[in-house]
């Protein structure tokens, strides 16, 4: 598994220099084993500590709730196969995979219940293996447009099916947008950020996400893709006024950000 993370800035111990240190230590352990100094194969048994490591190092980002989900699976998965290297017993960790479906229910559960900071203003959709878009109002059917929602905070959730949103709120402020088997279209082209900026978080797994921006925002890709993919096609610049951060995590799925 090779992360890929594209930021903007920032410094410190992220995921991406942990990955980087652990290449690094691999290279090594290789040099070592071709000059005959250590026994590459002993040391290699111990890979599955390099997950635990890449986990924490998910853990302790506390600005994502993707990624924290992520690095507490890759944690736990990394103890397991490490303590049947350590004390050499066999465990069908595969058997468990339900857990997986128990453990997103429940955040699914404990999100609901969340305080919001204006209840009033959140849009919460939740899709099974079915399509939903916007209703249109009468006026808008009458001359032809599709009307976007006016909340400032929107939570999706697609499995097994697609979801379209479309916003048209001045003030947009967030959107927690979650593909399983399925795929999102976010658009924003008639929103705007009051000036300020709006803060989208995806998790995407065998899914996509594709939102759509106005031609003068700028955005900050910061989605970590596994064996997928997350590209920002938008045309604004740095000097925009309005600003929009992607961030999240996406396996074996993909996320496009676009005009």
């Amino acid at each position: 598994m090779t992360p890929t993370h594209t930021e903007s800035g920032g410094s410190g111990m992220t995921p991406r220099v942990v990955f980087g240190l652990l290449v690094v230590v691999f290279g090594v352990a290789m040099l070592l084993d071709n000059l005959r100094i250590a026994d590459a194969g002993s040391i290699m048994r111990y890979w599955p500590a390099a997950m635990i490591v890449v986990g924490v190092s998910y853990l302790l980002r506390t600005d994502s709730r993707s990624e924290r989900i992520f690095g507490g699976f890759l944690t736990v998965i990394g103890a397991v196969l490490l303590s049947e290297t350590l004390f050499h017993y066999e465990l069908d960790i595969w058997r468990f995979w339900p857990l997986v479906i128990v453990v997103f229910g429940i955040l699914m559960v404990t999100k609901a219940f969340q305080p919001q900071d204006t209840p009033s203003k959140v849009q919460v959709g939740v899709v099974f293996g079915a399509s939903s878009q916007a209703a249109p109002s009468g006026a808008a059917i009458a001359s032809g447009a599709r009307t976007g929602s006016q909340d400032t905070t929107f939570n999706e959730v697609a499995i097994w099916s697609g979801i379209e949103r479309r916003v048209a709120s001045p003030a947009f402020k967030r959107a927690d947008l979650t593909a399983v088997m399925g795929g999102i279209e976010f658009d924003l082209r008639q929103a705007g950020t009051d000036g300020g900026e709006a803060v989208i978080e995806v998790f995407a797994v065998w899914g996509g996400i594709e939102i759509i921006v106005p031609p003068d925002w700028a955005v900050s890709n910061k989605v970590t893709a596994i064996m997928g993919g997350a590209e920002d096609q938008s045309s604004g610049t740095q000097m925009s006024r309005s600003r929009l951060t992607v961030k999240g995590v996406v396996l074996m799925g993909g996320v496009t950000i676009k005009t």
